[in-house]
């Protein structure tokens, strides 16, 4: 593993952290309990379940109280990045499985429990000059990732890299672009999705965003 490779592993650790960090407690905690479809229907079956056992007390409780904590713990969402396309010269291809394991098992020590949170998806960008470009995509509870928990995270991202952003329109979506010590670094936003384009060609990272954006509107 290059030297270069493991400045980006380490930038996507930091991104994330700060991100999702500061996103997270613009959120408030109640929007934490539904991180995908499938943990919200998983919680909804135990609590119709201490209603028909109300009588004996002992035994009702017990059993209720551990399936809503083990169901979320125990069903990962889809990936985030899945389905995504880019626009020519450009490619996404994904991460080679070992790499992938380093980046999850960094962001894990990373980012602890609020990791759990969230949905994280990655991506690698070649074509054109974005040979060493990655793409990450953080996908937030549903609902929670309003504008002001995005701008704060933006805020958090670009003190951690030491970024001044500059903001370009495309197509109707406001992309965050700017200069770091890992080259440049593109962010946008859609939906509860927040996108971070990472290119060591400080010039590639917002045309790879806007690549991305044409691509999937």
């Amino acid at each position: 593993m290059t030297s270069g490779s493991s400045a980006m592993r380490r930038a996507l650790t930091a991104l994330a952290s700060v991100a999702i960090a500061v996103a997270i407690a613009g959120c408030g905690s109640s929007a934490a309990t539904s991180p995908s479809p499938i943990a919200a229907a998983s919680q909804a079956a135990p609590a119709s379940a201490p209603a028909a056992s109300a009588p004996p007390a002992e035994s009702a409780s017990a059993p209720p109280a551990s399936a809503p904590a083990s169901s979320p713990a125990s069903s990962p969402g889809p990936d985030p990045a899945a389905g995504l396309k880019i626009d020519a010269p450009y490619t996404l291809t994904a991460l080679p499985p070992a790499l992938q394991q380093t980046i999850e098992t960094q962001m894990a020590a990373g980012l602890g429990a609020s990791g759990g949170m969230v949905q994280m998806g990655f991506r690698q960008i070649g074509g054109g000059s974005a040979a060493g470009s990655m793409l990450m995509v953080i996908a937030f509870p549903s609902g929670s990732l309003s504008a002001s928990a995005y701008q704060a995270a933006l805020s958090g991202v670009g003190a951690s890299m030491g970024a001044t952003f500059e903001t370009s329109t495309v197509d109707g979506v406001d992309v965050a672009n700017g200069k770091a010590a890992t080259g440049g670094l593109a962010v946008f936003q859609i939906g509860d999705h927040m996108l971070m384009v990472i290119s060591p060609a400080a010039a590639e990272s917002l045309p790879i965003a806007t690549a991305l954006i044409k691509a999937n509107q």
